[in-house]
């Protein structure tokens, strides 16, 4: 299985550099001989802080909106939008970068036999290089257990000198306090901007680094200088003030005692103790989900060069199970271990203090994409994070649905930060997008299904009640009697219609788009389940059902035989839109598929329009048209699109590129795999179905990966050869129904405990804790 990334050359690039984290704490190490320079983060270091968004808006102004798209007056529409709608102010602050770790060697001469590598399965960087014949070493990580960083240096016991040093280019101060320590203070100031609004100080945060070395050491301010060692250990740790709890600042808590308990326990421990304690932590996160495909030749390149040989067509299946693994290591070095905020546009990996689109929380796509791979592919404790945020920013959406829609429940539109703003932001044309809360409520409800744990359904049951109602109330009935959502958008995409003097006009506002309905229909029959599952509001769910009874159904475009984007036929202005928003119903939702052979088949024209027309562009649209694929069983497209979206949308250190950098790319590339091998969204919430191998590509014809989930609480591990399952082992975590869809791959397949075949299916009794096994003979 391939889980190394490495390189034979140095780039001083931030994009070649290898990222490390622990959830809390993230790092970005260049590998730099001469000197070495590591970028830090810190989950909660934001500009700004929680304020009280003012509104404007008003049922009369919503009504007047509304009136306004019926009439199709839709500049005017959007225009009295901007006015009531707009939060003020109307932009979120960003994340920030929290300083860099610097390590200047004092030999500048020439180096050679350089290498580079992080060791997914380790979560270690290491570096290695010779220069004045001294032979280097490196290596660096960030521990879970000890909560900070670590770094050390060494030679083949030849004396070395360097400076080491951290700095940050704004609102902090470093000092020697030790000659050993340093220390960094530091508080985020901002300016009052008609954007972001008034300025003044924010989030206090501090650092203290401190060194183990046999050399020699001396201090000038805010550099320590290590002469004639053989080895130097850097330990570092990092804190603000910012409490998850409020989603604010705590101006009372107390981060530096913190910082020096954190110091005192690493300084205390015995490196090899503390590595070998990180790796075997690390490894209970990483180490249940194995993925092995063909490795050949190639294989053995460095990763950057794989890359180029993709570009040529070379064959590589392997090149994606690393890109697999490194998917997987992403998202537990950013949403889990010690995280306690989601993943936001960059994980926790920013090297700026404003950073494109503030490395936010985006809500019409973005952070749902993080978490699409969460439950399938067996990281299921990432998600305690986002279950946190939802409780949160569920909470500050109240207001925000009362205030500006005069609704109950709770609402979030298209973006927020780490204090949880929840209103309308950047425009009203792509900000405004109260569908946000109900489908980041899929993402909720999907770990319910992973874990089947009733007492965490009824522990998020009223987050899902809250978005129902507030769909509930923002629903509004048509000339046809059909219950709509006005004003709405398809998720920054406009279209062209005509306006009331006959010219030809383009907008993102109007009613009825048809993500709107897929969503709805998400959230409204699953909350249907939950109150069947838990016993408990039984006319509410009826209500839901009626609710769903009268929306508007999926319509095909006369235009091109295509799933209408809106309820109106109107044609998109950009039919190559990176936004495919309505086939949400496809994936993630589950509305769209066999079943009903005529939306299936249009989905197929849909998507292949979009593609045709320039459509995944950007690296997370690539990785969503993949999945889309994998839901139409076509492996062959599937993988095309994969390898796309290596070649044209992955860095050398395998970020995805939007461009530029943003990680939900690499986060629906592993959840576009994982469903390659596996789906189990058929069926209803009580009775799912498992399909295996459902869109394995042509080129990887033997393989194997271990440790997938499915819904229901399964775990596969999987076994093919010449295209064709071999094998295969099914445990049930909790007493269940297995569920298996037969298809051209699994045709002849059997069990090795009483079974049965009704139709397409193959269906058996699993006990908790119990596996069967499975052949394909």
């Amino acid at each position: 299985m391939s889980t190394k990334l490495w390189y034979d050359e140095f780039i001083n690039d931030w994009m070649w550099a290898l990222p490390l984290g622990n959830g809390r704490i993230g790092a970005m190490q260049y590998g730099n001989p001469h000197c070495e320079q590591i970028e830090i983060n810190e989950e909660s270091l934001w500009s700004g802080r929680q304020i009280q968004e003012k509104y404007h808006a008003s049922p009369e102004a919503l009504n007047e909106i509304r009136q306004l798209v019926r009439a199709e007056k839709l500049k005017e529409a959007a225009a009295l939008a901007r006015e009531t709608f707009l939060s003020d102010p109307p932009v979120v602050r960003s994340y920030e970068s929290f300083g860099e770790i610097f390590i200047d060697f004092f030999d500048k001469s020439p180096y050679s036999d350089y290498r580079k590598e992080l060791e997914l399965s380790e979560a270690i960087t290491r570096v290695f290089w010779t220069k004045s014949k001294i032979n280097f070493k490196s290596e660096c990580f960030i521990s879970e257990d000890f909560d900070g960083f670590v770094y050390k240096v060494e030679s083949d016991n030849k004396p070395f000198s360097c400076n080491v040093s951290i700095k940050r280019k704004q609102d902090a101060y470093s000092s020697c306090v030790n000659p050993d320590t340093i220390i960094m203070n530091g508080r985020v100031t901002y300016c009052t901007h008609h954007y972001y609004g008034e300025g003044g100080e924010g989030m206090s945060f501090g650092a203290k680094l401190r060194i183990k070395t046999d050399g020699e050491l001396t201090t000038d301010h805010s550099t320590i200088t290590v002469t004639d060692a053989t080895f130097v250990i850097v330990y570092a740790a990092f804190e603000t003030n910012y409490d998850v709890n409020r989603f604010d600042i705590d101006e009372t808590l107390d981060f530096k005692t913190k910082l020096n308990k954190t110091i005192e326990n690493l300084i205390n421990a015995d490196y090899e103790k503390v590595k070998e304690t990180h790796i075997s932590t690390h490894q209970k996160w990483f180490g249940n989900v194995e993925l092995r495909l063909e490795e050949t030749e190639i294989s053995e390149l460095p990763t950057n060069k794989r890359l180029k040989e993709l570009n040529w067509d070379e064959f590589d299946p392997d090149l994606f199970s690393l890109y697999y693994n490194f998917g997987r290591y992403l998202l537990i070095e950013s949403s889990g271990k010690k995280a306690k905020l989601p993943a936001n546009l960059q994980g926790i990996w920013c090297h700026d203090f404003n950073p494109p689109w503030g490395s936010d929380f985006h809500t019409n796509i973005n952070l749902q994409m993080n978490y699409w791979p969460s439950e399938s592919a067996n990281l299921s404790k990432t998600s305690a994070p986002f279950i946190h945020f939802m409780k949160m920013v569920s909470s500050f959406g109240n207001e925000t649905a009362k205030e500006l829609f005069g609704a109950r429940g709770w609402v979030i539109n298209h973006t927020t930060d780490a204090f949880g703003r929840t209103g309308v932001h950047d425009s009203v044309d792509c900000g405004f997008f109260p569908m946000a809360g109900p489908w980041l409520c899929l993402n909720l409800w999907e770990h319910y299904e992973y874990t089947n744990s009733t007492a965490y359904l009824n522990e998020i049951y009223p987050i899902l009640k809250g978005s129902c109602e507030f769909v509930q109330d923002y629903l509004t009935e048509n000339e046809k009697g059909q219950l709509i959502t006005s004003p709405s958008n398809s998720p920054e995409n406009e279209f062209y219609y005509i306006d009331a003097d006959g010219k030809k006009q383009e907008s993102m506002f109007t009613e009825g788009a048809t993500i709107d309905f897929q969503i709805i229909y998400a959230l409204f029959t699953r909350t249907v389940h939950a109150c069947k599952v838990l016993k408990k509001d039984e006319a509410f769910s009826k209500s839901l059902s009626e609710v769903l009874e009268k929306l508007p159904p999926m319509e095909i475009s006369e235009r091109y035989g295509t799933i209408r984007e809106w309820i109106k036929d109107y044609e998109e202005t950009e039919p190559g839109h990176r936004h495919i928003s309505h086939l949400f119903g496809l994936f993630p939702g589950d509305q769209i598929n066999e079943s009903n052979p005529e939306i299936y088949e249009a989905a197929k024209r849909t998507i292949a329009r979009r593609i045709e027309n320039g459509g995944g562009s950007t690296g997370w649209s690539r990785a969503w048209t993949i999945c889309f694929y994998t839901r139409l069983k076509d492996g062959g497209n599937a993988y095309n699109h994969l390898k796309y979206l290596l070649k044209k949308c992955t860095a050398n250190n395998l970020f995805d590129i939007h461009p530029p950098f943003q990680i939900d790319g690499n986060f629906g590339g592993v959840a576009a795999i994982t469903e390659m091998l596996l789906q189990s969204h058929l069926g209803s919430p009580d009775n799912r179905i498992s399909e295996l191998l459902p869109a394995l590509p042509d080129d990887w014809k033997t393989g194997s990966v271990k440790g997938l989930k499915a819904r229901g609480n399964l775990t596969f591990d999987i076994l093919w050869e010449n295209s064709i399952l071999k094998s295969a082992e099914v445990t049930a975590e909790n007493n269940s129904t297995l569920r298996i869809k037969l298809n051209d791959k699994t045709k002849n397949l059997k069990a090795n405990k009483p079974y049965v075949i009704e139709g397409d299916y193959l269906k058996a009794e699993l006990s908790a804790g119990e596996t069967v096994e499975l052949t394909n003979n």
